[in-house]
């Protein structure tokens, strides 16, 4: 049976997608592609429900090259920062530079869209 592949720009869009629909935010920098997510501080089941939840954001990034991924989750110091401050945040490197590149054209035309938008009212 033949393998599907689906292109940087559908991988890209679905991505998108996830996060949007679970109220996750992302940005690429560097290489380096992150997902946030707002939390009530101090609220233990929403930290855990971004902690069961970001996996299934970073794992859509198809892996390329050697990289890791860090962040908040709960396998770490960084769960006190997030439990505490209220920001779960959650890091990939060496996902694929083609899905990366769109995701960062998207990031930014996103940000015109809503530069102009705020220009105009």
């Amino acid at each position: 049976m033949a393998k599907t592949t689906i292109s940087a720009a559908e991988t890209a869009k679905l991505i998108d997608n996830k996060c949007h629909e679970m109220g996750w935010n992302w940005y690429v920098h560097g290489g380096i592609f992150t997902i946030t997510k707002e939390i009530e501080p101090n609220n233990n089941d929403e930290f855990i429900t971004a902690d069961m939840e970001y996996y299934s954001i970073l794992s859509m990034l198809p892996t390329t090259s050697p990289g890791s991924i860090w962040g908040t989750d709960g396998s770490g110091i960084g769960a006190l920062s997030a439990i505490k401050g209220g920001l779960f945040k959650m890091n990939k490197s060496g996902g694929s530079k083609l899905v990366l590149n769109v995701l960062s054209r998207m990031f930014n035309l996103k940000c015109a869209i809503l530069a102009f938008s705020n220009r105009t009212q």
